[in-house]
């Protein structure tokens, strides 16, 4: 997920040992490749997801009951730091209102309580009405997926293999960034699934063809991300990697 301010280039990743069910967060700087920092953070556990990075911050989810699938807790780390900032429990994250608050919930029976809360130290506020609407700049651009049956699906897997040569998509992830056309797709080979990643212009000029993972057991959700000029995208489902599209 991305930092929110449109001339940052950071960008936070969950990453999950199934093995140890550990969950841990880490900054990543796209422009520069490095890594800011990497950590457990303190009040999480296995269910913790990640929910927004702004305001410096990034904003956590905890699962008080795993067996009900709805958030309980809201954690915020330092995204310089990694540090856990503060934690307000019985509430939820809705979204950023701007000018350094967010607009958080409270379960109350069968509806909610909603109030503001300072971004940076966590402080409950009464909802301010007055408070204009934030902007509902779109910061992140994710595919948009095209499967069999589709009626897009047939002509963009004919533009795919006569591109690559033959290769016959089952599932293709499809992003626009003129004067880029971006393609993740999927193929058969030997009864596993493989992925590709595919840019080529609007004068179908290709740019880079990459193999992406192979011998996978099935296909990937948000397998690619757009930020500005930067696209973000996985490698063998554990490698995070990202080019500039000048």
């Amino acid at each position: 997920m991305p930092d929110a301010d449109p001339a940052s280039s950071l960008w936070v990743i969950e990453l999950r040992d199934a093995d140890r069910r550990e969950v841990s967060f880490a900054v990543i700087d796209s422009e520069t490749g490095t890594l800011k920092w990497r950590r457990q953070v303190e009040g999480t556990d296995w269910w913790t997801s990640l929910t927004a990075f702004s305001d410096g911050h990034i904003y956590l989810h905890n699962y008080r009951y795993p067996e009900v699938p709805e958030p309980t807790d809201l954690l915020a780390v330092d995204g310089t730091t990694g540090l856990l900032a503060w934690i307000t429990p019985g509430h939820v994250l809705v979204r950023n209102a701007g000018e350094g608050l967010l607009e958080v919930a409270a379960r109350q029976g069968d509806s909610f309580k909603y109030l503001h809360c300072n971004a940076v130290t966590g402080e409950l506020l009464s909802l301010d009405a007055a408070l204009p609407e934030p902007d509902d700049e779109i910061i992140l651009a994710e595919p948009v997926r095209y499967i069999g049956g589709n009626m897009y699906f047939d002509r963009l897997a004919q533009f795919v293999s006569d591109t690559t040569h033959g290769h016959i998509p089952v599932t293709i992830d499809y992003l626009e960034k003129r004067p880029y056309i971006i393609f993740s797709y999927y193929i058969y080979e030997q009864d596993k699934t493989v992925q590709y990643l595919l840019i080529v212009t609007d004068q179908k000029q290709q740019v880079l063809h990459e193999k992406l993972s192979e011998e996978r057991e099935g296909t990937g959700r948000s397998t690619m991300m757009l930020k500005a000029s930067t696209l973000v995208y996985l490698k063998n489902s554990n490698e995070f990697s990202s080019l500039t599209l000048s």
